[in-house]
């Protein structure tokens, strides 16, 4: 595999891993948000 595919392997699994743990945060804050609370989106 030469560089340019393992830079950009490497740079898609960075932006897959981040959007990620940004996804499972933002289910957690609504899940755990109060009902009767609007989640801050903020």
């Amino acid at each position: 595999m030469n560089i340019l595919a393992y830079t950009l392997l490497a740079y898609g699994m960075t932006a897959v891993i981040s959007f990620g743990v940004v996804a499972v945060i933002v289910t957690v804050n609504r899940i755990f948000a109060a009902p009767g609370k609007e989640a801050d989106d903020a």
